[in-house]
């Protein structure tokens, strides 16, 4: 929805035809090509849809990655960068997105935390830090396992991770816990993470990615709204919603998030899968000395978890790997 309603408000406010830009990853693969075309028809863009292929974000990743200043772990990296690139060749120098409405009006990561507070029996306010970094299921809690021993050691007496969140998550000015999840995804995700890939990216194609749901008069209106229209029941930026239909087609604003399912799963298995090991259980990362292989190799065979996000957290360690590479570390 996000994206759609920044869409529908270029076009109506714009008096030049507006491009939209789709992507997909193979007609096997799951997409949201049905939606966005839905979107482009009623808005009547200049619509383009973007095939990106495995093969493609294999041959194109560690430039991709060699382009951000901190070792961001997203496999829309490249992506992204292609979509920059289709912007670029089509004479456009702005690009719009539709970033922010999540972390901004109340989208997914947030319901796992509410009810997590509901029962939650130890008051201390790490333990709320604690389990933020847990809820996102990706290498937190894999560190013992991950890190060698060395590492492990080099760390025990830094400050732990969680340093990164308390400070947005204790009591403070934002007495709602909503507002202060909404915060905290705010200052990191957003800030530290979205917005500056996005702003790299596209500026290494010449082109400004702007985000307008970022945009500070809109995060200081959604932050003086009462958490209670933001999520209403189980119905995620519910006021955000109710704002647009007079916008959108009632399909795409009723629709459950789902977000744009990257097949990291496959292209591990795929078309990187030599090169993932070539780089994680190779020399250079031996020598390292920074992840144990034996752990990596575990991920690699899809196991040590009961659901598939081995994937998810191979690229997390594949893109640092590259990081580090491309600036010699």
């Amino acid at each position: 929805m996000d994206s759609s309603l920044v869409t529908a408000l270029a076009a109506r406010l714009h008096d030049r035809p507006v491009h939209t830009y789709s992507i997909s990853f193979g007609d096997r693969l799951p997409n949201e090509l049905g939606y966005s075309g839905l979107v482009a028809g009623h808005c009547g863009t200049r619509h383009r849809i973007l095939t990106v292929s495995g093969e493609e974000v294999a041959a194109r990743l560690a430039d991709t990655v060699a382009l951000l200043d901190s070792p961001v772990g997203d496999p829309l990296t490249v992506p992204n960068l292609m979509l920059a690139e289709a912007v670029a060749a089509d004479g456009l120098t702005v690009s719009l997105n539709g970033e922010g409405g999540d972390p901004v009006y109340g989208g997914p990561k947030n319901l796992p935390m509410l009810v997590h507070e509901m029962h939650r029996d130890d008051p201390a306010p790490e333990a709320r830090a604690e389990a933020y970094l847990r809820s996102y299921r990706k290498c937190y809690e894999d560190l013992p396992r991950l890190l060698t021993a060395d590492a492990l050691r080099a760390l025990a007496g830094e400050p732990r991770p969680r340093r990164f969140v308390a400070p947005y998550l204790a009591p403070g000015p934002m007495h709602a816990l909503l507002n202060q999840l909404l915060h905290c995804n705010l200052r990191t995700k957003g800030a530290h993470h979205i917005l500056t890939k996005v702003e790299r990216l596209t500026a290494s194609r010449g082109v400004q990615g702007r985000s307008p749901l970022f945009d500070r008069r809109v995060v200081d209106h959604a932050f003086a709204t009462p958490p209670t229209l933001k999520l209403r029941g189980t119905v995620e930026k519910w006021v955000l919603k109710e704002a647009v239909r007079d916008l959108l087609p009632a399909a795409v604003v009723d629709r459950p998030k789902s977000g744009m399912r990257v097949p990291v799963q496959q292209w591990l298995h795929g078309p990187l899968r030599e090169l993932s090991g070539e780089l994680l259980l190779g020399r250079t990362a031996r020598e390292r000395g920074l992840v144990r292989p034996d752990t990596v190799r575990t991920w690699m065979r899809r196991e040590g978890t009961l659901l598939p996000r081995q994937g998810g957290k191979l690229w997390l360690v594949l893109t640092l790997e590259l990081w580090l590479r491309a600036y010699d570390l």
